[in-house]
């Protein structure tokens, strides 16, 4: 295989002719447009390479793609999320400049005969979604649109065959031994029949020994699918980062004529490591109960933005907040954020991009099927992802939908998620899969319903996968989103430009009750206050939960995905919130929790211990009252068993305002604190 060449830099027709730098989504490069954009670029071809196949390969078209070179019509693609190719060696010139012209369609959906309870596009929250430029519900929802040729487009020359569909197995037989099924379709270009594979399993990131199998095949057909089967003797396992090490392997794979010229050679990193789910909805990775403190993450509605400096730092704020999962929220990532998650250990769980209603008819449901395979393809080698899940929260499940749609159907979509399900279930036998997310774990107390006091409930799922408030950002980055005319909204004018950012009035001020304050500094304090809160409270409760019976929660939202007003908690400049640094806190893997129990007069001390490790603690804990004056204190050592919850001690106390302090130490060393106000 001949290195790619790339194809950088395209032009545009549209009425007139300009230029783009490609790839970039063209609301990005200026351009707020729905419909059709054409794109053309010229390329030669190095008489060296005649004889062998040209392919050109798209990292990321959105959305639909119809390609011609020198004028003769090479193919069509549909979706935004798949890298693919397209064999153009007898459409090319080896003498003379080539032509390549591209026609893109990221179309608006008819409001009301499509979007957005029956879309027809499968782009998930880069289509419709609370934070999409406009909003869900609002007829500027598809405002910004997303389209594009938003990832790289490479000519690749291929010699006499190919290899292509690689998707790697690991089976841990046990501590000693895991095993390796390479499965993939060798695509020749030859009427050779005869070659030589060598496969080769070595170390990514760590040191150890080589794995290698080599066996001759003779194939007839032009594409023919292998499996083989590796041994890996002591294998270092792949495990999230509050669990181990993100060990990752590399393997190698070489085809050559025979007797040993090589055609083919590539790299596919992939990690070993198993993931179960069990009949109470509590996860273990590699063997062990894990609990997973998650969040939700959209990066961006443009993916073309999303650097690896971007994503490395989204990550890393991550990592450093004690998240060990992230729900990558209806819509997939580029490759980009997958690889860093599986270097950095984090875990993913990977919804497809369906989010609410969607067509019934079979043509859509077909599309529908044939992507969701897509994706479990084109992202199986990434140990980092322990999860898919078919559709967040679709019209069958989402009672509140009749409040939204004069023509709701209660069992809109079921048909289309049971297939979408089906063929997960039959793409990837070695993760857990999920028809869909729902709504009953989604609470969103104290935002849309009740109270945020409403998470010391006991959970009625074992899953919650979205909990969150919305807090307005700091003020220099306030300052960059709403014009500074109505950066303290006093009109109805004023409340629009908000509310476009996705700024929810209704939840803000009736039903969390949020004050404004007299200023836009008041008004970002009280906002920031607020979710912090939340989020504190949320976490905590869910967490006093854990396996009674709760096994996963997932905050949402990371990061805002646009300049807006929304559930993150870091804004789209990636500066934290308030609230981030009160996930960072709850979310500590080892953490005491004091919860307070009005009716009876009491507060409770806790320990949770997410790790695999027995710690011998003592836990100090401190109560005052309004006027900082010490009502009691308590000391007690405690074994704290590795991923456990544990209860202390039950301390009596009298009405009033409290502040209670909790720490915890090891061989006298502070490792762990929290601290409360109450007043009751």
């Amino acid at each position: 295989m001949v290195k790619p060449t790339p194809l950088m830099q395209l032009y545009r027709f549209h009425g007139t002719e300009k230029t783009m730098k490609i790839p970039t989504n063209w609301y990005l490069a200026g351009i707020d447009h729905c419909g059709v954009v054409w794109f053309q670029r010229s390329f030669f071809l190095p008489p060296k390479y005649k004889g062998k196949r040209v392919f050109v390969e798209f990292k990321g078209i959105d959305y639909f793609a119809d390609i011609w070179v020198n004028g003769k019509f090479v193919g069509s693609h549909e979706g935004y999320f798949q890298s693919f190719c397209f064999d153009i060696t007898d459409f090319v010139l080896w003498t003379r400049k080539n032509t390549i012209t591209i026609r893109v369609d990221s179309p608006f959906e008819p409001i009301g005969e499509y979007w957005s309870l029956r879309k027809t596009l499968i782009k998930g929250v880069l289509n419709h979604h609370d934070t999409r430029p406009g909003g869900a519900w609002s007829v500027k929802g598809q405002d910004k649109n997303s389209g594009g040729i938003w990832g790289d487009v490479n000519i690749v020359v291929y010699d006499k065959v190919r290899i292509k569909k690689v998707k790697i197995t690991p089976v841990l037989k046990n501590k000693a031994l895991a095993i390796l099924k390479v499965k993939f379709v060798l695509e020749k270009f030859t009427d050779e029949d005869r070659f030589k594979i060598c496969l080769c399993v070595l170390p990514f990131n760590f040191e150890g020994k080589s794995q290698t199998l080599q066996q001759e095949i003779e194939q007839k057909k032009k594409g023919k699918e292998y499996v083989f089967t590796i041994k890996v003797v002591n294998p270092k396992l792949w495990a999230s980062w509050d669990y181990g090490a993100p060990n990752l392997y590399y393997l190698k794979a070489k085809v050559f004529s025979y007797p040993g010229h090589c055609l083919f050679t590539k790299k596919y990193v992939f990690g070993i490591r198993s993931i179960k789910v069990d009949k109470n909805g509590f996860w273990y990775l590699n063997g062990k109960r894990i609990f997973l403190r998650g969040t939700n993450y959209i990066s961006s509605c443009w993916l073309a933005e999303m650097t690896k400096k971007r994503f490395l730092k989204d990550l890393q704020m991550m990592k450093e907040a004690n998240i060990n999962i992230i729900r990558v929220h209806a819509h997939i990532e580029p490759e980009m954020f997958y690889q860093l998650a599986d270097e950095m250990g984090i875990m993913v769980w990977q919804d497809f991009a369906l989010q609410w209603g969607y067509s019934d008819d079979k043509e859509f449901r077909a599309e529908a099927v044939k992507q969701a395979r897509e994706m479990v393809n084109q992202l199986y080698n990434h140990p980092s992802i322990v999860a898919w899940c078919g559709h967040n929260e679709p019209p069958w499940d989402a009672w509140w939908m009749k409040y939204k749609y004069d023509d709701y159907e209660p069992q809109q979509n079921k048909i289309l998620d049971e297939s979408i399900y089906a063929a997960l279930k039959e793409e990837d036998q070695t993760r857990y899969v999920k028809a869909i997310s729902a709504t009953e774990e989604h609470p969103w107390y104290g935002w849309y319903s009740g109270t945020y006091q409403d998470y010391a409930r006991p959970s009625k799922t074992p899953l919650v996968a979205e909990f969150g408030a919305q807090a307005l950002p700091d003020l220099v980055s306030l300052l960059k989103i709403i014009p500074l005319k109505a950066l303290f909204p006093k009109s109805e004018k004023d409340w629009q430009i908000w509310e476009y950012h996705n700024f929810q009035r209704h939840e803000t001020f009736d039903l969390a009750k949020v004050p404004m304050g007299n200023d836009i500094l008041a008004f970002i304090a009280n906002t920031q206050n607020y979710q912090a809160k939340l989020i504190k409270y949320a976490a905590e409760n869910l967490r006093l939960q854990k396996f009674h019976p709760l096994g996963a929660i997932f905050q949402f939202m990371f990061r805002e995905t646009w300049p807006s007003i929304n559930w993150g908690i870091v804004d789209y400049y990636q500066a934290p919130k308030k609230a981030y640094f009160s996930l960072k806190h709850a979310y500590q893997p080892l953490l005491p929790i004091a919860r307070l129990q009005e009716k009876h007069k009491e507060i409770e001390i806790f320990v949770v211990n997410d790790l695999l490790q027995t710690f011998n603690l003592q836990v100090k804990w401190v109560v005052f009252d309004k006027d900082n004056k010490i009502l009691s204190l308590g000391e007690k050592a405690v074994n704290i068993k590795e991923n456990s919850l544990q209860k202390v001690d039950t301390v009596k106390v009298r009405n009033g305002e409290k502040k209670v302090i909790v720490n915890l130490y090891k061989n006298g060393r502070l490792v762990s604190f929290n601290s409360y106000k109450w007043a009751f």
